[in-house]
């Protein structure tokens, strides 16, 4: 996280503290001041997408319709091409588990 993004992060929480009148925990907050949900984040995505004339709901066809996953397939395809390494984007904790095990030596505990 660089200093932009925890700039902005820092802001967020000061607003969120004044729309948060649930006491949620949550950082991300509805409009009803409960934890923002998938569907919420699809419904923003797609609104702004509509605006800007990315995503058209009625149109059948699938070129035509912008969602949060095909923001995210934009965004890394754009790293890649950009020159960012592969391991870097796509982090499989699983993987990682399994890959730093991998190269540790047994302690025998």
């Amino acid at each position: 996280m660089d200093d932009e993004a925890a700039f902005i992060l820092r802001r967020w929480i000061r607003i969120r503290e004044t729309v948060n009148k649930k006491k949620s925990p949550a950082l991300f907050l509805s409009k009803w001041a409960n934890r923002i949900t998938r569907t919420d984040v699809y419904e923003a995505v797609t609104k702004a997408a509509e605006r800007v004339g990315l995503h058209n709901p009625e149109s059948d066809r699938m070129e035509d319709h912008f969602s949060p996953h095909c923001c995210r397939h934009w965004f890394t395809t754009h790293l890649r091409r950009a020159g960012m390494r592969r391991e870097f984007i796509h982090i499989d904790l699983k993987e990682l588990k399994e890959a730093y095990l991998a190269c540790i030596p047994p302690l025998g505990i």
